[in-house]
């Protein structure tokens, strides 16, 4: 499997800004039989100077299928009944970008954006069976430029989180970003979606600290933040990737950290009535806990009708101090010296997310490609005793089991939910 992967990330290497594909002049099939002229989105790219593509044929190219499923993150969607794109382009500047928003426009093509492939129903990649779409890649829009003197980045919308971390570490140790810690998601997902991740509690969501960013909407306008509006620009940041245009870059906050900080993988396993006592009490716990500590849990049942509680820790803290909040404030988890590190920020991004070395968070390559369904969302209030129940029959039904992200305090954070829960009651 390994290879295979190996060999599919080669492949899509081709698709880079100095190979150009095209295949003109022929009809794309949409799933349901729908015929969908190309000829017209052939010309009007190649007139704009967008050389980047690749159409759908029958039967489909090799380089069609590979590109199409490079970035597919969840199978469920990679089979042959999934509606198929029309086209596939990978623009390389932002011009690039503009044209093919016009040209698709132009074509009466739906358009679907993809920075990273994570959408859990993979909107990014797929379509209405009977409504012809084309998906805008932006893995060759993946510049991040730093200006750590400014506590600023620029970061194109097709860089994935990881390559975030590793411009801005590889600038200033002693700077971060906040987003999450599966560092193959693009950042025009994150963004868009609001981008929870370690550093939350102490500095908000990824989407909190955008200053800035260049959308283009569907009549091809570049727009600033000033230019788009405050509404447009909150709704960009939170209000679903693609719904209000194409975000070519986004300009980032930066946040310090320690040169040290600690991280923590305690797992405490048990009958599910204790492991369930011990998540009941952690609700109670992470929400008072200082901003500098992230505590969350994931909880799956472990055999023999027992279940585990896996614990991750990210302290902006000495080891001892963090060890000692806990022990007094959270007794019952027992955290020990050796279940905890002091690492440098960076190192603890590659640790949280089951990498080898920090080289490996420039890779766009996951290693978590299944099929799957999911769900998240935030919740408001605490699992009381009667629900309790319910939680420990779930800890034991589903061996992939369920998480608890760390509480988020803060006026901002609290707005920032409000907004959603307003958006969603109207």
């Amino acid at each position: 499997m390994e290879r295979n992967h190996r060999a599919l990330f080669l492949g899509v290497s081709l698709f880079s800004c100095f190979f150009t594909i095209i295949h003109s002049d022929v009809n794309t099939t949409a799933a349901g039989g729908i015929s969908t002229s190309t000829s017209n989105l052939t010309s009007c790219l190649r007139s704009s100077g967008v050389r980047n593509f690749t159409v759908s044929s029958s039967p489909p190219s090799s380089a069609y299928s590979l590109l199409l499923n490079s970035s597919i993150r969840n199978l469920r969607f990679a089979g042959p009944d999934t509606p198929k794109p029309s086209a596939i382009i990978l623009p390389c500047t932002k011009e690039d970008l503009r044209n093919a928003v016009l040209c698709l426009r132009k074509a009466s093509l739906a358009i679907r954006v993809r920075s990273g492939g994570h959408s859990y129903e993979g909107l990014s990649y797929t379509g209405d069976p009977y409504v012809p779409f084309a998906v805008v890649d932006l893995m060759n829009l993946n510049k991040v430029r730093v200006d750590p003197d400014s506590l600023t980045a620029w970061a194109e919308s097709g860089a994935t989180v990881g390559e975030i971390y590793y411009a801005v570490a590889a600038s200033n140790r002693s700077l971060a970003f906040s987003a999450g810690s599966c560092t193959t998601v693009g950042s025009g997902g994150q963004i868009s979606g609001g981008g929870f991740g370690l550093l939350s509690r102490k500095y908000g969501l990824a989407a909190d600290n955008v200053l800035d960013a260049v959308l283009i909407d569907s009549s091809g306008r570049v727009l600033n933040r000033e230019s788009m509006g405050e509404d447009v620009f909150w709704a960009i940041r939170g209000g679903g990737g693609g719904s209000w245009g194409a975000v070519y870059a986004w300009k980032l906050r930066l946040v310090p950290v320690p040169e040290r900080v600690t991280a923590c993988t305690p797992t405490r396993s048990g009958p599910t009535r204790s492991v369930a006592e011990l998540v009941h009490k952690w609700q109670y716990v992470a929400p008072s806990l200082p901003d500098e500590l992230y505590l969350s849990v994931y909880i799956a049942g472990s055999g023999g009708g027992n279940v585990s509680a896996s614990f991750t820790g990210f302290f902006l803290v000495p080891r001892g101090a963090a060890i000692s909040i806990l022990s007094q404030r959270f007794p019952e988890l027992g955290l020990a010296e050796s279940d905890c590190d002091e690492v440098s920020w960076i190192e603890s991004v590659v640790r949280f997310a089951g990498l080898d070395s920090v080289s490996d968070l420039t890779s766009r390559r996951s290693r978590g490609r299944g099929f799957f369904k999911a769900k998240s969302d935030y919740s408001r209030f605490r699992v009381d005793d009667v629900r309790r129940t319910r939680m420990q029959a779930v800890g034991i039904a589903f061996s992939h089991g369920f998480g608890f992200p760390a509480p988020l305090n803060g006026p901002g954070r609290a707005a920032f939910h409000l907004k959603l829960k307003a958006n969603a009651d109207s």
